[in-house]
């Protein structure tokens, strides 16, 4: 063998991706917050046909398209786990070349949200 892992149909398979004992596909990725996710797929390729009784879903690969592409754009995929305050954060970083009273009013709501204490995460 020359060490490159192989899916049940021979096929060499990408960094991050495995098959699983009962045939299904699955992709591990950091995500941008730093968390280990896995997402899964019956079919390797766009291409493959989905197993008799299982429910049709996009391929593994078109879904590791998608989600690579949201990390090269710096998208949060599961932006429910940030805290308001980051949030803002976050869009205020984007808007750069903004007159000088605009940033001010963009501090002041920043200000008025970390003073009332709406910024902390619920559980």
């Amino acid at each position: 063998m020359n060490g490159k892992r192989r899916d049940s149909k021979n096929r060499i398979l990408r960094n991050g991706e495995s098959q699983r004992k009962d045939g299904r596909y699955a992709f591990k990725y950091i995500d941008a917050t730093g968390k280990q996710q896995f997402v899964y797929s019956w079919k390797l390729e766009k291409t493959d046909e989905t197993p008799t009784g299982k429910r049709d879903d996009i391929s593994l690969r078109e879904k590791e398209r998608m989600i690579l592409m949201d990390i090269d754009d710096q998208i949060v995929s599961r932006g429910g786990e940030m805290t308001v305050i980051e949030l803002v954060q976050k869009y205020l970083l984007q808007k750069t070349g903004v007159r000088h009273n605009t940033e001010a009013n963009y501090n002041f709501v920043l200000n008025i949200i970390k003073k009332r204490g709406i910024w902390e995460k619920e559980n």
